[in-house]
């Protein structure tokens, strides 16, 4: 953008606007104040929360918990059945490898039952009882028969005779001797089969027990984990407890010092809140003093001294307020060549059109050209044009 400058020498003394003067006064006065104010504001020693008596307390209580007998009994109690479980699971567990199923169902002890089963069972008695009626008739019928046919016939001392009796009697005693062998095997079989079964239940009743035992001790083992288990996440749960406890009397003195730290920040920053409202009153214009040296003036200006001749007094500030909050019937006229918005508005309180740019705009481009001042936002012209 090209330019045609003149330049004059002049000495020249301007006065304040009058309805200015009072105001600018109290204005620069109170500003002083404010700055005393700030500079008086004491900020707070501590900016973390420290730990309380009480909060130390816990802690030292958790770690006496922790280390402690608090969960002695349920531990003490999930240790023996642990153990009691493990050592009954191991001695089963070796009795079902040693265990030998002929040791009480072999052939030698199950005839041995057998015999002695049959021994028992008083074979000559049943013998007898079986054979009664056939000696009774033997002895009343059929030997007095022969001998009364004997008898008859005349042959009562003769051999024929003797040998019908002997025929008679050897045939009770054959019988006899077939009835008691067939009694006897059948004892024997009886004795093998009970022998046989006794055998098999013990067996099947040292296996169950082997079993059952190492069940049982199986279970036993799992119960002492599971105790030891509950007794962990119970002092786990107290654990949280009490870090809860801690943690929010931490917060509450947190926010103890968190409001400390606001009032300083009001502290510092109220005053100047109230004097940026009362310097958008007053505006930035026609403060009147004295300038002396040399003035220019540029026919065809650039962006930046457009806008500085047009802010008149401010002009010769490198930051100026320019906050959109201060402004008032604010219209977009044109752009700097970087891009910012330029706009007219009149502060509040004044009638005076002026142009420059808004800090809300300046801030989304070049932020480092923008600050707080109080509670509204200044534009460093110099960065915001560059």
């Amino acid at each position: 953008m090209g330019s045609s400058t003149q330049e004059t020498s002049k000495n020249e003394n301007t006065t304040p606007w009058q309805p200015q003067a009072a105001a600018l006064t109290d204005a620069f006065g109170k500003a002083q104040t404010a700055y005393g104010q700030a500079s008086q504001a004491k900020a707070p020693t501590d900016f973390v929360a420290q730990m309380t008596p009480d909060q130390l307390n816990v802690f030292k209580s958790m770690l006496g918990y922790g280390t402690g007998q608090s969960t002695a009994g349920t531990t003490a109690t999930g240790n023996a059945l642990q153990t009691a479980g493990t050592n009954a699971t191991q001695g089963a567990l070796s009795g079902l490898t040693n265990y030998d199923p002929t040791r009480l169902n072999n052939t030698q002890s199950i005839t041995d039952a057998a015999n002695k089963y049959a021994d028992g069972q008083n074979i000559d008695a049943q013998v007898r009882n079986a054979m009664l009626n056939a000696t009774q008739t033997a002895r009343d019928v059929t030997l007095p028969g022969i001998e009364q046919n004997a008898a008859i016939s005349g042959n009562s001392n003769s051999s024929r005779t003797g040998i019908a009796q002997g025929l008679v009697e050897r045939g009770l005693a054959q019988q006899s001797a077939d009835l008691g062998a067939s009694l006897r095997g059948q004892a024997y079989q009886q004795g093998l089969q009970l022998a046989s079964s006794n055998a098999n239940a013990n067996n099947s009743n040292s296996l169950g027990a082997l079993t059952g035992a190492a069940g049982a001790g199986t279970n036993a083992a799992n119960s002492g984990v599971n105790a030891n288990s509950s007794a962990i996440n119970d002092q786990g749960n107290l654990f949280n407890l009490a870090g809860q406890g801690a943690s929010g009397q931490q917060q509450a003195n947190q926010a103890n010092l968190d409001n400390q730290q606001a009032q300083f920040a009001s502290q510092t920053q109220s005053p100047y809140a109230a004097l940026q409202g009362l310097m958008s009153i007053i505006g930035s214009n026609n403060w009147g003093g004295q300038t002396t040296g040399t003035s220019t003036t540029t026919k065809s200006p650039s962006a930046f001294e457009t806008i500085g001749g047009l802010i008149g007094a401010g002009a010769g500030a490198a930051k100026l307020f320019s906050d959109e909050r201060l402004k008032t019937d604010i219209k977009r006229v044109g752009a700097l060549d970087n891009g910012l918005p330029v706009y007219t508005f009149r502060y509040r309180g004044s009638s005076k059109i002026q142009m420059g740019v808004m800090a809300q705009d300046v801030e989304q481009v070049k932020p480092d050209a923008v600050e707080d001042f109080g509670s509204y936002k200044i534009v460093d012209y110099e960065k915001a044009t560059a």
